[in-house]
């Protein structure tokens, strides 16, 4: 099929040290993404898992002040947003908490801080750990059990079908090299954040925050944003975002019952579902994914096994009860 650019929902990821501003950036970007301009509109459009000891909140408008829902964020001193606060960061919860606010209807998802999901207490360090001890304490194994945990978390948060904003913690790196005079010093490397290697690939928009509240844009599928500064971003930016990502066409329509219905093979369903993974539809439409896999399953397995008339019906029978 020819290439055909299609509009697209954001999927930003930010990263700087504590006090840098991402939170507050990242609200900036979803309220001017999603079009929200009351403190009532963020409440309904962006739903926000807040793994910082409700850090979030110093950010949270006064909902007891009267007339607050119709106030600007300028207006009530703070945003609208709902939000869920894990006292546990395992990755396994996080695409609980994706699916939810797929569910929900909201338009917008913010993950604050995506770290914790990393190095936290359950995160996916905690799990290797985990899994390692039952390989007899080889990392190696522990690392392949754990993956296909982290492919899902990241796999939900791609396949949400809305605007997707996470902040990442970041800290000063190290290493030793050899000076010119053959004695082993300390080099900093920068500001990198506290996640997997190679994360930032999955995101259409990277920006690090220092503590003078400038974003740099490290990494931009949009040429361009690609290695601009912004200071204390937020509206300009989301505006450039805006008109990068609604210009194309619209997503076309699927059918999906008919669809997964001339599917006839797992190789058919894994290309179907590249397709809703593209168009965020994974989480509301994986049941009857299952399903569709279960039926093809269960013919495959009459095909491969010669039968008499009589014990085709039979098996046939004990494929639909299974």
């Amino acid at each position: 099929m020819p290439a055909t650019r299609t509009k697209a929902k954001a999927r930003i990821a930010l990263a700087g040290p504590s006090g840098a501003g991402k939170t507050l950036t990242g609200l900036k970007l979803l309220y001017a993404l999603t079009g929200a301009v009351t403190v009532a509109d963020g409440m309904q459009r962006i739903a926000f898992i807040d793994t910082e000891r409700d850090s979030a909140d110093k950010y949270a408008a006064n909902l007891g002040l009267p007339g607050v829902g119709e106030m600007t964020p300028d207006e009530a001193g703070g945003y609208g947003f709902a939000k869920v606060s894990p006292v546990k960061y395992d990755p396994r919860q996080l695409v609980e908490f994706i699916d939810e606010a797929a569910d929900g209807g909201f338009p917008a998802l913010m993950v604050d801080s995506l770290s914790h999901y990393w190095f936290g207490p359950g995160g996916m360090l905690e799990l290797v750990d985990q899994f390692a001890r039952l390989h007899g304490g080889r990392s190696m194994d522990g690392w392949r059990d754990a993956r296909p945990v982290e492919r899902a978390y990241i796999e939900a948060l791609m396949a949400f079908p809305g605007h997707v904003v996470v902040c990442m913690r970041s800290k000063q790196r190290y290493e030793l090299v050899e000076g010119s005079d053959g004695r082993s010093k300390v080099a900093k490397l920068g500001m990198q954040p506290d996640q997997r290697d190679g994360l930032e690939f999955e995101f259409d928009l990277v920006g690090d925050i220092d503590m003078e509240h400038y974003l740099r844009v490290t990494k931009s599928r949009c040429d361009g944003l690609a290695d601009r500064v912004f200071h204390k971003p937020g509206y300009e930016l989301a505006g450039e975002i805006t008109d990068w990502l609604e210009n194309g066409e619209p997503p076309r329509e699927v059918d999906w019952d008919k669809a997964l219905a001339a599917a006839s093979s797992r190789e058919d369903l894994a290309i179907l579902w590249q397709r809703a993974q593209r168009l965020g539809k994974t989480q509301r439409m994986r049941s009857a994914f299952n399903a569709r896999g279960a039926e093809i399953a269960a013919a495959r397995s009459l095909e491969t096994v010669p039968l008499d008339s009589s014990s085709a019906d039979e098996a046939r029978v004990q494929a639909g009860a299974a």
